[in-house]
C-alpha cells in the first residue's frame, strides 16, 4: 500500500523481521501487535520491514502501511543480525524514518532516528543454560547496548519490566510494560464444545526445550502417579499426558524419560500443529500444565483459559502475572509440590469448577487493542521527545 499521499506525517518503521513461516511465541506477538495497530487510525505512516512479506498480505489494503520485503534477513541468526546492523539503519536513513520499533529486542547500535525496543523475555540472562549458542552469544554482545541506546523500552508483561530494570538499572526510567493480549484465534472456536477423551489427559503446549521445565514435569507427574490416592485408582481415569509443541534442543534426558512415558500408554507427543486442531486439544483436555521456569509472557495460560480450561502453571514471573487468581500456583523445582498441584487440579471438582468459570472472562481482559493504545503512547512520547 504506498503511503504517498500522506507522506508527511512521520514515519514509523517496524522491524518484524523475527517472524518467519511458522510463528510461535514472539513471532504470534508480533502480527497479533500488527493487526491491532493496523486497525485503527493514528497520527503516523507506517512501514513494515519483513522477510516473509505473506503474512502480512492484510495491510495492503490498509491505508498509510507499506511492507518492505527483506529477503537478505530470511534464515539464520547470523543473516538477520547482519541485516539489522548493517542494511537496516540504511533503510531508516533513506525512507526518512522518524522512529523504528525493533520489535525482536535487538536494535542497530547506529541509527539515525530514536529507537524503541521490545524485550520479549530475558531468560538468556536469568537461566543462560536454556538459550543456545550462537544465540546466546549474540544476544550477550548486543542486548546491552541496545537497551542502552534506546529512546524507549516496552516489554510484555510487568514482570518483564522488572527483570529489564533489575538486571539494567541504567533503563529503568524508560521502560514502559505494553500488555501483551489473548491471542485472537482462540475466540472463534471457543464457543464450540467438543466431548471428553474416554482417558483424560493433561495438556502442554510449548517448544521441548529447556525453559520450558519439561524433566521437572515428566519427574513430577511419576510422583503423582504413585501418590497413594493416584495409585489406587482405575488407570483409565487417571489423566494422562498430550505435548504439543516443536522439538527444541539439548532434550536428550526429557526423549529418554518420554519414550518410557509413552512406551507405557501415558504420554502422547504431537507437533506444532494448526490453530483448529490446537483448540481441539484445549476443548478436551483435563487441564494444562504450563510449569515453566521463565516465561516473558505465556500465552498457552490466557488460551487455555478462553476456553475454560483449569490451569496449573508456575508461582512467578510473568506466569503468576498472567494467571492472576485463577489457575493452580506451584513451584516448578519442586517436585512434592508439582505432584500435589496436578492431583489439586485433577480431582479437586470446586477448584477445578472455579477455576473453569473464571477463565474466559479473565482472557478476554487481556486484549490486543489495549497492547495498541499502550504502544502507539510510548510512539507519541518519543516522537514529540525528538521534535524538542
Amino acid at each position: 500500500m504506498s503511503v504517498s499521499s500522506s507522506r508527511q506525517r512521520p514515519l514509523i518503521a517496524l522491524d518484524a523481521l523475527l517472524v518467519n513461516r511458522t510463528p510461535t511465541g514472539v513471532g504470534r506477538s508480533i502480527l497479533e501487535l500488527v493487526r491491532a495497530m493496523s486497525s485503527r487510525s493514528w497520527d503516523w505512516d507506517f512501514l513494515l520491514l519483513a522477510s516473509e512479506p505473506d503474512l502480512f498480505a492484510h495491510l495492503e489494503e490498509v491505508p498509510g502501511w507499506r511492507v518492505q520485503v527483506c529477503p537478505d534477513a530470511a534464515g539464520s541468526t547470523l543473516r538477520k543480525a547482519l541485516f539489522t546492523q548493517f542494511q537496516l539503519p540504511r533503510i531508516c536513513r533513506q525512507e526518512k524514518v522518524a522512529l523504528l520499533h525493533s520489535l525482536q529486542f535487538v536494535s542497530p547500535l547506529i541509527m539515525p532516528c530514536p529507537c524503541v525496543v521490545t524485550v520479549h523475555d530475558l531468560a538468556w540472562r536469568r537461566f543462560p543454560g536454556t538459550v543456545e549458542q550462537p544465540r546466546l552469544g549474540y544476544y550477550r554482545a548486543v542486548v546491552p547496548p541496545t537497551l542502552n541506546r534506546a529512546a524507549a523500552i516496552v516489554t510484555n508483561s510487568q514482570a518483564t519490566a522488572s527483570d529489564t530494570a533489575a538486571l539494567y538499572p541504567a533503563t529503568a526510567g524508560k521502560i514502559s510494560p505494553t500488555f501483551f493480549g489473548t491471542p485472537s484465534w482462540v475466540w472463534s472456536q471457543a464457543r464450540n464444545s467438543m466431548a471428553p477423551e474416554e482417558r483424560p489427559f493433561f495438556l502442554f503446549v510449548g517448544t521441548l526445550e529447556p525453559r520450558k521445565n519439561l524433566e521437572n514435569l515428566l519427574e513430577a507427574y511419576e510422583v503423582f502417579r504413585a501418590l497413594p490416592q493416584v495409585a489406587e485408582m482405575d488407570p483409565t481415569s487417571v489423566p494422562s499426558l498430550l505435548f504439543i509443541g516443536g522439538k527444541g534442543w539439548r532434550d536428550s534426558k526429557i526423549q529418554e524419560m518420554m519414550a518410557r512415558l509413552r512406551a507405557q500408554g501415558d504420554l502422547e507427543i504431537l507437533d506444532y500443529c494448526n490453530t483448529a486442531r490446537l483448540g481441539q486439544s484445549y476443548q478436551r483436555a483435563h487441564a494444562l500444565l504450563f510449569p515453566s521456569l521463565h516465561e516473558g509472557f505465556g500465552f498457552p495460560i490466557l488460551e487455555a483459559m478462553a476456553f475454560g480450561l483449569p490451569v496449573l502453571t508456575s508461582d512467578r514471573g510473568a506466569m503468576a502475572e498472567v494467571a492472576g487468581q485463577n489457575a493452580c500456583l506451584v513451584n516448578p523445582e519442586d517436585m512434592a509440590d508439582l505432584a500435589n498441584g496436578m492431583a489439586r487440579i485433577a480431582f479437586d471438582g470446586p477448584l477445578r469448577e472455579r477455576l473453569s468459570q473464571a477463565g474466559p472472562g479473565w482472557a478476554r481482559q487481556w486484549s490486543w487493542e489495549r497492547t495498541a493504545d499502550l504502544t502507539a503512547g510510548v510512539y507519541r512520547r518519543v516522537i514529540q521527545g525528538a521534535a524538542r
